[in-house]
């Protein structure tokens, strides 16, 4: 009797997660869907307010995080500069409907690695996450 092999089975490549903070929930659902098409990419949690992303990100430990500037409580550049007062290395990729010419300086002076105007194609926006990445 010949012994029986068991294939190992080899997990899934780690997917890299992504904190997406906007507060519209109709832009958050349409960024989980064009993200999660992605095979290397997975929504990890979603915030609408500067208040509610910082409560999370801790926990929820992404690779990278989607934050809008115009927020309900704040702006996403306080939040990316409260990000970096905390010590948390996490990228910070600004997805905005603001003038590029305008706001991107200042988000890359607050410390956001990269920055999308919302106008741009949905593959820009992937591109600009792995880069990144």
């Amino acid at each position: 009797m010949a012994a029986s092999k068991k294939k190992k089975e080899q997990a899934p490549p780690k997917k890299h997660q992504i904190f997406l903070v906007d507060d519209h929930p109709i832009v958050r659902q349409g960024l989980i869907k064009l993200i999660e098409e992605e095979d290397g990419l997975e929504v990890c949690g979603e915030a609408g307010s500067v208040g509610e992303a910082l409560e999370q990100i801790q926990d929820k430990a992404p690779d990278v995080i989607l934050v809008d500037i115009s927020l309900e409580d704040s702006n996403g550049l306080e939040l990316i500069k409260t990000i970096d007062d905390l010590g948390l290395q996490i990228p910070t990729l600004v997805l905005s409907m603001h003038d590029e010419a305008l706001y991107a300086e200042h988000a890359l002076k607050a410390g956001a690695s990269g920055y999308v105007m919302k106008q741009a194609a949905s593959n820009t926006l992937i591109l600009a996450i792995e880069k990144v990445l």
